[in-house]
């Protein structure tokens, strides 16, 4: 919450959103919030907490996607996933899409230093410099902090948590 608060705006995309409880912070922050998930089932589970308080996005970050319009892009969960060039390029493309000049995207991923596998599914993990690199020159480098984070069931995951701007 406290990397997303240090971005001017309050209009969020949350990308693979899942089931999160950082939702329930945005809201009560009085963010705009948008919540995108390829799971229908995330997505019923936040509806079913949140209401018409949110608006609900089914789709796959890897594949083109009509999003709209935001000034944070937020994800914690998506992009090490993206295994494949290809995708990553989607990726960038769809963010590219819904944050103009100014905007920021606070993207939270494996660092290279943790895990290769994540629920059984291999990652693709990141240092700022590779990060840098996947954004390309449309984008700078605003912080970047690394941590451990805990995931639900106790194991603990090198992590690294950026913020970007749009130039």
């Amino acid at each position: 919450m406290d990397l997303i608060a240090s971005c001017d705006g309050k209009r969020i995309i949350d990308v693979g959103a899942g089931a999160s409880t950082l939702i329930e912070s945005l809201v009560d922050n009085g963010y705009d919030v948008t919540v995108l998930d390829i799971s229908s089932e995330a997505l019923r589970i936040l509806s079913n907490r949140h209401g018409n308080n949110l608006e609900y996005i089914r789709g796959d970050l890897s594949k083109k996607l009509d999003l709209g319009a935001y000034e944070i892009w937020h994800d914690r969960a998506v992009l090490h996933f993206l295994v494949d060039e290809s995708a990553r390029e989607k990726y960038v493309s769809n963010l590219e899409s819904c944050i103009s000049s100014g905007g920021f995207a606070v993207i939270e991923t494996f660092s290279t230093d943790g895990e290769k596998m994540c629920c059984g599914l291999d990652l693709h993990t990141y240092d700022e410099e590779m990060l840098i690199d996947l954004l390309g020159g449309n984008w700078f480098l605003v912080d970047s902090i690394r941590h451990t984070h805990i995931n639900p069931f106790g194991g603990e995951r090198p992590y690294i948590s950026t913020i970007f701007q749009r130039k």
